[in-house]
């Protein structure tokens, strides 16, 4: 006959792990004129140099700086503004978490970048690039930051922008750039933009007052252009653009009356007035390919911060 099971235990087949407790001490940071109590926990998970600080032997005194208020970690060359952008993406609030309205102004941004680059924090590095990408930058800018912070990306669409910005951006900023940056950008900028050239003398006729000799209409439909295919219509008065050249001669036909002009022009390059004027020129080599060659080494090294 079975017994009742009277102990009151109840056996599991799977042992479920008890979470272990965590005490978390506050480590004081001095940035500026402010004191910051911070838990380090997130600074040691995020970077190595804060790790390897914290693993330090305390002192003969016994005393390890950080560990109250009136010894704290002084940070010399930091902005409490940037550090405490820091620590909001480190510690976000309940509030920003429920919400998921997280949302940091650009300086703020640009001190996190800047922080967690110096304190080889790559996923908040990471964090803080794609969120200024997200932001309005100035190819200026873009350039600046880049030299500042390390990022490959910037520097090329930066440079690639403003040699392809028409008109040219002003010297003063070119100037903030650099002399020798404004240097290689107008070169590569005279390299890649075509270059439009000067009127000549000339005058406009449309295709329809066009006659032979006998004074029959030579083109009573539209002809395309032999130089970029366009269609020049017949009775457009910009669209061909005729001048002294060894293609059309220009001489007085002699006949009485009112006063005529004889033509003589070659028709197989007939243009219209845009390939005449020389706007239609092949571009050189696009301007981003240029960038990376004459700035190649300078990219390599930003880009050697994101593998």
């Amino acid at each position: 006959m079975a017994s009742d099971n009277t102990s009151g235990e109840v056996s599991t087949t799977a042992t479920q792990e008890r979470p272990q407790p965590v005490y978390w001490d506050h480590i004081f940071f001095k940035v500026e004129e402010i004191t910051f109590s911070v838990p380090p926990h997130r600074l040691i998970e995020n970077s190595e140099v804060f790790a390897a600080m914290f693993d330090l032997p305390t002192g003969e005194d016994g005393r390890l700086e950080g560990r109250n208020k009136q010894h704290p970690i002084v940070l010399e060359d930091y902005q409490a503004s940037d550090f405490n952008a820091l620590l909001r993406i480190l510690y976000p609030t309940p509030r920003d978490l429920i919400s998921g309205a997280f949302k940091l102004e650009k300086d703020e941004w640009i001190g996190v970048l800047n922080l967690s680059t110096r304190w080889q924090m790559k996923e908040i590095r990471d964090h803080a690039i794609n969120n200024l990408s997200k932001i309005s930058l100035s190819p200026i800018e873009k350039v600046v930051l880049a030299r500042a912070h390390k990022v490959a990306k910037w520097l090329k669409e930066g440079l690639t922008e403003i040699v392809t910005e028409d008109p040219i951006r002003p010297l003063e900023d070119l100037e903030r750039l650099g002399l020798k940056t404004a240097c290689r950008l107008l070169w590569i900028r005279d390299q890649t933009v075509p270059h439009k050239a000067a009127p000549v003398q000339g005058f406009n006729v449309t295709l329809g007052s066009l006659a032979c000799p006998s004074g029959h209409v030579m083109f009573p439909a539209a002809r395309n252009c032999s130089g970029c295919s366009r269609s020049i219509s017949v009775d457009d008065p910009e669209a061909i653009y005729l001048y002294n050249s060894s293609s059309v001669q220009i001489q007085d036909s002699g006949t009485p009356g009112p006063t005529r002009t004889s033509l003589i022009i070659n028709l197989q390059i007939l243009r219209c007035r845009a390939m005449t004027t020389g706007s239609h020129q092949n571009p050189g080599p696009r301007s981003d390919v240029n960038v990376s060659d004459v700035f190649k080494e300078e990219i390599a090294s930003y880009e050697s911060w994101d593998q």
